[in-house]
């Protein structure tokens, strides 16, 4: 059965996004009144499509971005009913009132055993969302994140290539600083050069590539294998807590802790000459054994 607004004359619904009313027929109705009141979601048309371009770019899929929209509109994702609404190729502007037609207005293909009352009636998880086919939006917004990470490539191969060059040389490493990413990814850009020249594909010295790969290398400290690969997350964490500790305390106090205990005497200055003869007045002690002789072991002078 249809899900039918309210008279669109004497009903106003309020949208969060806007924090303002409009009339009832800016609004897709909603059958549960006691979650809605008022019989209608809580986002404006207009909110409702600005969300669903909001998730495009988000995750670069229309059906992605529809089950998020659905979640928030606490309306069913139903797998067929967004089929049947992408067959129409409607604009993005029109993709939620399509669907919503197709699933509770004048178009439901909704049976009488069909239970679509909320998003809990969904028939399908996130999880399974797979293989469906990008918008442009989503596909311009990853050309352009990749673009920025390495410039201009000619083909998606390409692209393919740096990113599993990129993991591979940093897999087990903390990236510290910008200019050390950015010395990864220029090595990663001279390995893909060299592939090419290697390939025929370009026209170049292979000689300097390589010797630009080895200064590379060498910077990073990648030309030395095993003795000093990179360290992994665990090893860097310690070198660092060493290189933190040194600022502030010898390294040999770790190792001999009692060779500096006390170096400069005060700990015991406070003991013989501060604290002992306060017992001494106060509580009534008879700790009279100073040597005198050896008061220069205080370093009173100094």
């Amino acid at each position: 059965m249809a899900v039918k607004a309210k008279s669109k004359s004497t009903v106003m619904g309020y949208c969060v996004q806007d924090s303002r009313e409009y009339p009832a027929d800016r609004f897709y109705a909603h059958n549960n009144t006691e979650l809605f009141p008022k019989g209608l979601v809580p986002y404006c048309k207009d909110c409702c499509n600005t969300m669903l371009k909001y998730y495009l770019k988000k995750t670069g899929t229309l059906e992605a971005s529809m089950w998020y929209v659905c979640a928030r509109l606490d309306i069913p994702f139903i797998k067929n009913v967004f089929e049947k609404a992408q067959e129409k190729h409607v604009n993005t502007d029109k993709f939620i009132e399509t669907y919503y037609n197709l699933l509770w207005g004048g178009r439901s293909m909704k049976k009488a055993l069909d239970k679509w009352e909320s998003f809990a009636d969904s028939d399908i998880d996130f999880k399974d969302i797979q293989g469906v086919v990008k918008t442009d939006e989503g596909i311009k917004a990853q050309i352009e994140k990749l673009e920025l990470d390495w410039g201009y490539q000619e083909s998606e191969e390409d692209y393919k290539f740096l990113i599993y060059m990129y993991e591979k040389y940093t897999k087990g490493v903390l990236i510290e600083n910008p200019q050390q990413e950015d010395l990864y990814r220029d090595l990663c850009l001279a390995r893909l050069e060299k592939r090419k020249a290697e390939q025929g594909k370009i026209d170049t010295d292979i000689t300097k590539i390589q010797g630009r790969i080895l200064t590379l290398m060498n910077k990073l400290k990648l030309d030395e294998f095993e003795s000093t690969k990179p360290k992994t997350v665990s090893e860097q964490l310690i070198f660092a807590k060493i290189a933190q500790i040194e600022q502030t305390k010898p390294a040999d106090l770790y190792k001999e802790p009692e060779k500096y205990k006390d170096y400069s005497k005060l700990r015991k200055y406070m003991k013989d000459l501060v604290l002992r003869p306060a017992l001494n007045t106060l509580v009534g002690n008879k700790d009279f054994n100073l040597n005198l002789d050896d008061v220069e072991s205080y370093n009173i002078d100094e």
